[in-house]
């Protein structure tokens, strides 16, 4: 069900999983939701033109939850606070999910190449 949040409505795609706060020393943002406002296209659209077809595009933000449900690889960035899911729609892709205590929220999508997130993964 979606929630209104200032001048904008969301919707609940997820949320930090017990596991992914643990494996990256983040257990105060554990179970706390992950929201997607609606108007997160106007903000990632920069990003339309990367992905191999706009229906890409905008498949992969109609499935966002399920890279939140089911990441191929996550890595946490301390310096930009966030979150990086790695998951595949039509294409590999990274939804970067801001972490704040009010609230936490998908900031960005862009694609990223399988061989990328696999050194990623790695190195971890």
């Amino acid at each position: 069900m979606p929630k209104k949040k200032k001048h904008y409505t969301c919707k609940i795609v997820g949320s930090i999983s017990e596991q992914i706060a643990n494996d990256n020393n983040i257990s105060q943002y554990e179970n706390l939701e992950i929201v997607q406002s609606t108007k997160l296209d106007i903000h990632t659209n920069k990003h339309a033109n990367d992905f191999f077809s706009i229906d890409s595009y905008y498949n992969t933000l109609m499935n966002l939850d399920k890279i939140i449900k089911n990441p191929y690889h996550v890595e946490y960035d301390e310096k930009r606070q966030s979150l990086k899911y790695y998951g595949k729609v039509d294409q590999y892709v990274c939804v970067v999910v801001k972490l704040d205590r009010k609230e936490t929220y998908i900031s960005t999508i862009y694609p990223q190449s399988k061989d990328k997130i696999d050194k990623l993964k790695n190195k971890s």
